[in-house]
């Protein structure tokens, strides 16, 4: 078999890495045994870089400079600090792939040097292209870009023929696609989505609940960005526990000010709370499923299964309304957290020559069109409208041609934009670039043009142009997009994440516990033992009391652990409430 190539699951949340090993689909795991690591990046207190879980964990001593959620970022220009530095998304997702590699290289004795990595059926061109910019600036060839509904179904397999939805609710993104498939065949019929909502937004809207409960006091969390972390944590800790529960108790005590005038936290949260915020952000998922099933021209009636992936899918209420949507039961037969990472290994495996039998056939969920001047009439001036030259739902790779006209006559140089979306005015969608042939002989009338689109099975778009009286051939210039970057760019942004990577790991951390991690451990271990106080010995109990002794272990050492394990004995303690 040639070099191993690594699967990789890019999460907003979380991210995961795996590969074939001897056959089988292997995750890989920190020390601990954990495959997921949280896509969050900061810096220690002597200014290291951390990834991961220490990062997650010193998020509350410095929120601003700490980054979370930075795949919604992927496609633009913005820019977080991180320390003293400003980096680009690609730059900060660099980090994370750093992060995975490194375990890669631990279980597989080297560095992996090409990757599979999944993104949201719903990026656009210029999302991709980040993410690939991402994946370079971590030393990787990024073999492919898979959606993220595909390859979580690739881990679904079955005997017969079936037409299956899977629906994927992710950290920030959305997707919907319907595929069909039987043992060795998988083909995509229509995807659609929102690469702007996903559980981030149900918690932000669940904070914003426990804040409006909080009277008087809001002001005064709401000015504490660390208390304004904290609580965001408790209230995502929260939601995952609803979903097994009726009814959680939110416990932070200091949140906010000290004495007497400072902010404890202490009030209940029940599931019916949850179900009330999440309900809106559910039913705008069932228009892109609408949606999905008039693009691949099904009905509710013909799917044979629907499939719930994607952490945020776990909630209850996901399943029920879905499930009353389709009039189908939604059904968790997948990990929801890991079936993307095992299908983009599988794939990375197929790549690397492993025996995996399955056939993809994926497809575009964008229109990409070319912007062509509609013909003038009295009303004024002509359109820059969009000439469709791939539609949406068309099987990748492919290679589609136009013709297309110069303006006016003795033109010349032809500037023709580049545009995503399904709307008629060029203006209206998303501007990718242009393309421009310049040194166009004169001519007494208009003259054509012969654009070829060329999409990849990554989904990433390549176009080239050609006036055809003449054979004057275009270069292709992306103008205008801030996430494309130039060779000399590109070479400035990857030797700064070397320099950062050089003390950068997932498994460094500050080596003993902050003044804050402590005094929020004692806080939580004195109400542990109140609820103890009133007897027990259930399971629940027994769990409790685990977590107490390693609480009081570690923070007799002061070690770093400290703020891991006061969340742990936090999430225990919803047992016994």
């Amino acid at each position: 078999m040639s070099e191993t190539i690594v699967g990789v699951d890019l999460g907003t949340t979380n991210s995961l890495v795996g590969a074939v090993i001897d056959g089988e689909v292997t995750l890989f795991a920190d020390p601990s045994g954990n495959a997921l690591l949280p896509s969050v990046v900061g810096v220690g207190s002597s200014g290291e870089i951390l990834v991961g879980r220490t990062a997650k964990n010193r998020r509350v001593l410095d929120p601003e400079g700490t980054v979370v959620s930075v795949k919604r970022l992927m496609g633009t220009d913005a820019k977080r600090r991180v320390g003293d530095r400003e980096l680009s998304a690609p730059q900060i997702s660099a980090l994370i792939l750093g992060a995975l590699l490194d375990r890669a290289e631990a279980r597989l004795g080297a560095r992996p040097g090409q990757a599979v990595i999944t993104v949201p059926a719903y990026f656009t061109d210029g999302q991709r292209q980040a993410t690939r910019d991402a994946g370079e600036l971590a030393g990787l060839r990024v073999e492919r870009l898979v959606n993220e509904p595909t390859a979580a179904a690739m881990t679904y397999r079955t005997g017969e023929e079936q037409l299956v939805l899977v629906y994927d609710l992710g950290g920030g993104t959305f997707d919907v696609s319907i595929l069909e498939r039987d043992a060795d065949f998988l083909e995509v019929r229509a995807s659609h989505g929102d690469t702007r909502l996903g559980g981030d937004d149900i918690d932000g809207a669940l904070t914003d609940l426990v804040l409006g409960r909080l009277g008087d006091k809001r002001g005064a969390v709401e000015a504490d960005a660390r208390a304004r972390t904290r609580l965001l944590e408790a209230v995502e800790r929260a939601k995952i526990a609803l979903s097994d529960r009726e009814e959680v108790r939110l416990y932070e005590p200091f949140l906010a000010g000290d004495g007497a005038d400072g902010v404890h936290l202490d009030l209940p949260l029940t599931r019916a709370d949850l179900d009330s915020i999440a309900r809106p952000f559910i039913e705008r998922t069932l228009g892109h499923i609408d949606m999905a099933l008039r693009d691949a021209k099904v009905r509710p009636v013909d799917l044979d299964r629907v499939l719930l992936v994607g952490g945020a899918s776990k909630m209850p209420i996901v399943r029920s309304l879905v499930s009353a949507h389709l009039e189908r039961p939604a059904q968790v037969d997948l990990d929801a957290d890991r079936a993307v990472a095992f299908g983009a290994t599988m794939l990375a495996g197929r790549a690397a020559g492993a025996t995996i039998t399955q056939v993809l056939v994926d497809i575009t969920p964008h229109t990409l069109a070319a912007g062509v001047l509609d013909a003038p009439d009295d009303a004024g001036p002509p359109d820059l409208v969009a000439a469709p030259i791939i539609e949406r739902g068309t099987v990748i790779p492919t290679v589609r041609k136009r013709t297309v006209y110069t303006g006016y006559e003795n033109q010349h140089t032809a500037t023709i934009p580049i545009v995503q979306g399904e709307h008629r005015l060029a203006e209206l969608n998303t501007q990718l670039g242009e393309v421009v042939i310049s040194h166009i002989p004169p001519s007494r009338v208009s003259s054509p043009v012969e654009v070829t689109y060329r999409l990849d099975l990554s989904g990433v778009l390549h176009v080239s142009a050609e006036h055809l009286p003449s054979g004057t051939s275009a270069s292709v210039q992306i103008t205008n997009s801030p996430y494309r970057l130039t060779e000399q760019h590109r070479a400035a942004a990857k030797a700064e994440i070397e320099e950062l990577r050089a003390g950068a790991s997932e498994g460094h951390a500050d080596e003993t516990a902050t003044e804050t991690d402590l005094s929020l451990a004692r806080a939580m271990l004195t109400r542990a033992e109140k609820a103890l106080a009133k007897g027990g010995d259930t399971e629940a109990h027994q769990r409790v009391r685990a977590a107490i002794s390693a609480l009081q272990s570690a923070a007799s050492k002061k070690s770093s652990e400290t703020a891991t394990l006061t969340d742990a004995l936090s999430d225990a303690l919803l047992d016994l409430l």
